[in-house]
Formats: structure tokens, C-alpha cells, sequence
């Protein structure tokens, strides 16, 4: 692993005169790296399997740093699809093997870095492919979340959440970017996270962290719009008592 950490923080070296936002997804990396390990862990993986999940949690987001370089923003739909630029970069002159030396477990590397940011896994992935997808769409959401919260990251938003957009999320829904109408919309995807989590390290994570929580609280507060406010503390409740029942 600190050959990987190695070559990653050589990789991301080139891409540092481009400012703070490649700083901070180097972070984000290295925090879902910890991710990765700490529900492998949970999910009672051998030594060989959670090395898997971390070299996974490396590169699930070694496509962020060319896509900030060419077109500066890190929104898929405005540029490239970073996860399957990140397997391009990976197979290119077969790059993988900088980071893993072993190949036989390459299809499932790749695959799991490619749907780490699809809306939905295929069904007919391989039992362990699937695992490995799930577990890294689980820590990359919890950190995504804690960058919410704490970097409290500010969506814009210009009224309540559409008729459309609000019953998804009352029937424990997630939300796709074409479900979306207007800017408060976007906040509703961040919401929909927790539908598509998957163990119950992440649920219990979750419960203590507060981060659904917190979102409420602070997006209470940036649009004077009592439907809006009334709206968030329903999502709240959904929320919240869906991650006990998960739980149990």
C-alpha cells in the first residue's frame, strides 16, 4: 500500500499548480482510502480483499485530476464522465500496474471504479464485483457528505423541491440527474445519497456523524420559504428513520 500511496501522490504532484480544488480532492481521496478499509473490515474481508477495497478507494478518482485540468470543473455533465476517464487513465500503457502487481483482480478494480458514480449498479455483475462496487459507492458518498457539512458547501437554490423530485424522496428514492428541474433539485440528489447505501457500517457511521442532519439545518436556513422548511424536516424524519430500521 505505500508503494500505491506512493505513485499516487506522484501522479497528483503534476496536477497541484491547478489550485486548491486538486488539493481537495486529493483529501477526499485519502480519506475514502480509510473508508474503504474500516467497512472492509466490517464486512470481515482477509488481508488480500481490503487491500482491494483501498486500492480501489485510491483510484476512484484518479479521472478527477485531468477533468479539473482541461475544463475546470469537477461536474460530470458539463465536461467528462471522471469515472470512465479514470479507467481510461488506468489502462493506458497499463498504468494499473503501478499501483497493483498482481493482475486477477483488474475486472473488478476497473468495474468498480466505473460505476462508482453511475446512478445504478448493473444486476449482472458477479457477486464479488458487486461487493467491491457497493462498498466503494458507500465511502465515497459518506465523504462526499462530510465535505457538505464541513467545507458546508453552498448549492444555490431558488424555491421548494418539485412535486416530482419531493415523492421520490418520500418513497425512499433516489435521485438522477434527469429527475432534476430546478436548483433546489440538485440538493435533493445529495438527500437521495442515503437510499443507495449499502452496510451497515456505513448506517451506523451515518447515525454518529449527524451529516443529514446538519445538511437540514444549514439549507433551513439559506431560502425564506416555509414549504422549502417544512419539505427538509419530513426528509429529515425519512432519513433518519430509515437508517434505524437499516440498523436493525
Amino acid at each position: 500500500m505505500e508503494e500505491a500511496l506512493t505513485e499516487f501522490k506522484s501522479f497528483t504532484n503534476d496536477y497541484l499548480e491547478y489550485g486548491e480544488m486538486i488539493t481537495l480532492k486529493i483529501n477526499h481521496t485519502l480519506r475514502v482510502v480509510e473508508l474503504c478499509e474500516n467497512i472492509a473490515k466490517s464486512l470481515n474481508l482477509n488481508d488480500e480483499e481490503i487491500f482491494i477495497a483501498k486500492i480501489i478507494g485510491l483510484l476512484h478518482d484518479i479521472g478527477r485530476f485531468e477533468q479539473w485540468k482541461v475544463y475546470k470543473t469537477y461536474k460530470d455533465i458539463d465536461s467528462i464522465d471522471h469515472a470512465n476517464l479514470g479507467v481510461e487513465i488506468l489502462k493506458k500503457n497499463n498504468y494499473l500496474r503501478k499501483f497493483i502487481k498482481d493482475d486477477k483482480y483488474d475486472d473488478i478494480i476497473l468495474k468498480s471504479i466505473y460505476y462508482h458514480n453511475k446512478h445504478t449498479i448493473p444486476s449482472d455483475l458477479d457477486e464479488k464485483t458487486t461487493m467491491f462496487a457497493k462498498l466503494i459507492r458507500d465511502a465515497d458518498k459518506i465523504d462526499i457528505l462530510y465535505i457538505y457539512t464541513i467545507k458546508q458547501i453552498d448549492l444555490p437554490l431558488d424555491n421548494e423541491f418539485t412535486n416530482d423530485t419531493y415523492e421520490s424522496l418520500l418513497k425512499e428514492n433516489t435521485i438522477s440527474r434527469e429527475d432534476i428541474k430546478t436548483k433546489t433539485d440538485r440538493l435533493a440528489i445529495t438527500f437521495g445519497f442515503i437510499f443507495d447505501i449499502n452496510y451497515k457500517y456505513s448506517f451506523e457511521y451515518l447515525k454518529d456523524k449527524k451529516y443529514f442532519d446538519t445538511i437540514v439545518d444549514i439549507y433551513k436556513e439559506k431560502l425564506n420559504n416555509e414549504v422549502f422548511r417544512n419539505q427538509l424536516e419530513e426528509i429529515r424524519k425519512i432519513i433518519n428513520n430509515y437508517i434505524e430500521v437499516k440498523i436493525c
